[in-house]
């Protein structure tokens, strides 16, 4: 389990790393449309484990989920997740999803980083955080887009609304 936080936790300093060259400015050759992003995105979970550090108490957390995305973003998606709740129940995380869908019309998949937070241990507490379009296939493989994220935990439905901007990189014709 420690391997999959690990792993998820490369690929967020990889995609930070990364995300500037990929929202640089088009070269003269192409043009950029940009549109706002904004929707729901539900989930269920599909696996969950939680295990503690022998020291400090903090648990280390790990799953899955399946998502459906609305909006925006029109799809579903497969999600693995790493984070930790340190002693005074505060959370944060990393949240890596493959979406597979439409975005504006145009098909394909992207992967997501997502981040999240939780500032408190409580049920209804809300849970926030960013999402980043690191990459596409077809028709969105141009695709690059990022923005925030806000779960208000007392809503029984396990669904988040997003918000933020996508960006496409067009070649010139």
């Amino acid at each position: 389990m420690r391997r999959t936080f690990l792993l998820v936790a490369v690929v967020a300093l990889a995609a930070t790393l990364f995300v500037p060259a990929t929202t640089a400015a088009p070269s003269t050759s192409e043009h950029v449309l940009s549109r706002e992003a904004a929707g729901t995105w539900s989930w269920v979970n599909t696996g969950w484990d939680v295990w503690k550090t022998a020291r400090d108490g903090t648990e280390y957390v790990s799953g899955t989920e399946d998502g459906t995305w609305t909006g925006t973003f029109e799809g579903s998606s497969s999600d693995t997740f790493a984070g930790e709740i340190h002693s005074d129940g505060s959370l944060w995380g990393l949240l890596s999803t493959s979406f597979e869908g439409t975005v504006g019309g145009k098909s394909g998949t992207l992967e997501i980083l997502t981040t999240w937070v939780v500032p408190e241990r409580n049920p209804d507490a809300a849970m926030t955080g960013t999402w980043v379009i690191i990459s596409g296939t077809d028709e969105l493989a141009n695709l690059r887009g990022k923005g925030t994220w806000v779960y208000e935990g007392a809503d029984p439905t396990d669904h988040a609304t997003y918000s933020g901007m996508v960006k496409e990189f067009v070649p010139a014709a």
